[in-house]
């Protein structure tokens, strides 16, 4: 038997514990999914393998775990010896294929498809997207004009992206990666960025900002972790890679004094950046991933975190990453 990443195989089984609890929505089967998703949730939140948890102390340690009883435990043993788990196999048989991917539309999930079919019999993507250009969704319990655009948007989203992720999934793969640099010594902090950190609803690829004083080695060794599945590119300043999942990954190092200004840069949005770096020129400055500059003098104003860029350019109340789209206003 092929083991897995240190945490990739937390990750899938929980993947599988969600979208079970998201079919049983739809069969309207009552407590179950709140008992599989607190299961996923405790995989997830697991600093260790959880097949390992199974070989050191078989079922009974998995049983110790958080929302984890004897059924369940039964089905992650499946899956560390099969790959697969029956009862979701059998689940996804149990609905018509249309409703499983209807669930996957960013905005849906399991509780507002299973409302679509119980309500109007809508079976697929093809059947949801005719009723909302048609405004039929509009009178559902919580919908109205703007919640029916919001799932043709998402529908657009799984047409016309294909390669991106959910971002419960790429969250999932960050954690992972994230847990792996930061076994690495050199390594003294680790954050996503990018689309992923701002909370979007798909992801394309997993940008990753490492505060490291040694960022070569930490690059060096980035590239031949048990995550990675390809090398695109190796340098100085960025590694990237393709995930066993298909996703390509890129890792970011950056010093301890350039830490922050290198978060706040690839954190984005891009309109973002340019109002920040718009503030910086009208005060003699210069702002960029490696932080705040004076232009005549060269010397580094902030950089150590967003914080303090914020600070420094006077806006006092520092945004969340998800409210970062262009220029903020309560600046």
């Amino acid at each position: 038997m092929k083991r897995e990443g240190n945490k990739e195989i937390n990750s899938k089984i929980a993947e599988l514990f969600y979208e079970m609890a998201d079919i049983l929505e739809i069969k309207n089967v009552a407590w179950k999914p709140q008992a599989y998703r607190i299961a996923a949730q405790t995989l997830e939140s697991l600093g260790e393998n959880v097949e390992d948890v199974y070989v050191s102390g078989g079922i009974k340690e998995l049983e110790e775990l958080p929302g984890i009883g004897e059924g369940l435990a039964k089905k992650i043993i499946q899956y560390i010896e099969a790959g697969k788990i029956e009862e979701h196999e059998k689940l996804k048989k149990s609905i018509p294929a249309g409703i499983y991917e209807m669930m996957k539309i960013p905005g849906v999930g399991g509780k507002k498809a299973s409302l679509f079919y119980n309500k109007l019999k809508i079976k697929d993507i093809k059947e949801l997207e005719s009723a909302a250009k048609r405004h039929k969704l509009i009178g559902l319990p919580g919908f109205k004009e703007k919640a029916e655009e919001k799932i043709l948007e998402g529908i657009e989203i799984m047409k016309g992206e294909k390669g991106r992720i959910l971002l419960r999934e790429a969250e999932a793969i960050a954690k992972s990666i994230i847990h792996e640099l930061k076994k690495l010594e050199e390594v003294e902090g680790a954050i996503p960025a990018g689309s992923l950190r701002r909370k979007k609803s798909t992801i394309g690829d997993i940008d990753i900002v490492v505060k490291t004083e040694k960022p070569e080695q930490v690059l060096k060794k980035f590239v031949k972790m048990n995550f990675v599945k390809d090398v695109l590119g190796a340098g100085k300043e960025k590694a990237i890679v393709i995930t066993k999942q298909g996703i390509q990954a890129d890792a970011r190092v950056f010093t301890k004094e350039e830490f922050g200004a290198g978060l706040l840069y690839f954190t984005g949005d891009k309109g973002h950046n340019i109002w920040l770096r718009k503030i910086a020129i009208k005060k003699g400055w210069k702002l960029n991933e490696y932080g705040l500059f004076d232009k005549k003098t060269g010397k580094r104003i902030a950089g150590k975190s967003e914080e303090e860029i914020y600070r420094k350019l006077g806006i006092s109340k520092v945004p969340k990453p998800e409210e970062r789209i262009g220029e903020i206003k309560y600046s």
